[in-house]
């Protein structure tokens, strides 16, 4: 039985195995992804501001340290199972994945965000090898797109990062809108109005992959959504950017958890939520007065971690000794 379960593997999940490490709990983290780094890893490539003391940087690099923090004191990590019950047990709690397996601890944190983010992806059947050739829901490298014809279909704010982005390298880049005006911040708009190598094609949607081999996508039909007509582009890439579907088994209408519009568990000061000896962090918690930002998530992560330990042992100090004061890292090399 471990001191502390955490139940994803984003921002606040990591920083709750790192602090926990700090007060000296043991851990197991339990993602449902066979990747760390949670939501970040939908934008890789895009910079992330609101980590204080953090330069701008990608949020891949962000994966990257907070993984690394998160290792500091050698934590248990389970890939790519979901978490689908927690129930008391006569001590502590048992935690059930979606392949059966139960994982016992005396307290849980739950960071796993608002659910698995699964992209939507069109709504029209086409042949799955396509996904590992020339259609994207995903980004993993703009350099993969070099002088390329690449048609973005969306109409949210990431998917005008990505148009702004792939114009930098493609060689050109058709973004198409089901309606006659994108939403979002004038910049951002603008800048997409106003690139050159971006042509817009609005009141327009793909109904077909067209392809030659069965391998690759060569063609895509549009159909112009005013005129009821169609028409064919040739792309070397495609690219779905309709936002995700969320997916998180522990939100539902019999839930034991008190939610908040059957999308967050709501905590009190502690952290703990209305199971007790359960604790939420991040996207999953919510209070009066939260903010959704990844600085806020770490913030939760403590107070979290905090109450984990007092109520393992109740004489534990309120709070754990800063970094630089701690045993255990006083003499490490930065």
């Amino acid at each position: 039985m471990e001191d502390v379960i955490v139940v994803g593997g984003g921002p606040a999940g990591l920083y709750s195995a790192f602090y926990c490490g700090l007060r000296e709990m043991s851990v197991k983290v339990i993602e449902g992804q066979h990747f760390l780094g949670g939501k970040l890893n939908v934008y890789k490539d895009k910079n992330v501001w609101d980590v204080g003391g953090v330069a701008p940087q990608p949020a891949k690099e962000i994966i990257k340290t907070l993984v690394e923090q998160a290792k500091t004191f050698n934590p248990t990590f389970v890939l790519g199972k979901s978490v689908v019950d927690v129930s008391k047990e006569e001590e502590g709690f048992s935690v059930q994945t979606n392949d059966g397996e139960k994982h016992y601890a005396k307290t849980i944190i739950l960071g796993t965000g608002t659910g698995i983010s699964l992209p939507k992806k069109l709504d029209f059947v086409y042949p799955s090898q396509f996904e590992t050739t020339n259609l994207y829901y995903d980004i993993p490298s703009v350099e993969a797109f070099k002088g390329k014809k690449v048609i973005i279909s969306g109409g949210n704010s990431k998917s005008f990062q990505w148009a702004k982005k792939l114009a930098e390298v493609a060689d050109k880049v058709y973004f198409v809108y089901r309606k006659d005006l994108v939403k979002g911040s004038e910049k951002d708009i603008d800048s997409l109005m106003n690139n050159d190598s971006i042509t817009c094609l609005f009141d327009q949607k793909i109904t077909n992959l067209v392809t030659q081999d069965n391998q690759r996508i060569h063609s895509i039909e549009m159909t112009h959504l005013m005129e009821e007509a169609k028409d064919y582009l040739e792309v070397d890439a495609v690219f779905i950017s309709h936002g995700v579907n969320k997916n998180n088994p522990l939100i539902h209408e019999n839930s034991v958890f008190d939610l908040e519009k059957n999308l967050h568990f709501r905590i009190d000061e502690k952290g703990e939520t209305s199971m007790e000896g359960v604790f939420a962090a991040g996207d999953a918690a919510f209070y009066e007065g939260k903010l959704r930002m990844i600085a806020e998530s770490f913030h939760d992560a403590i107070v979290a971690s905090n109450a984990a330990k007092r109520k393992i042992d109740p004489k534990a100090p309120e709070r754990g000794k800063v970094s630089s004061h701690h045993k255990d890292l006083r003499n490490r090399e930065i």
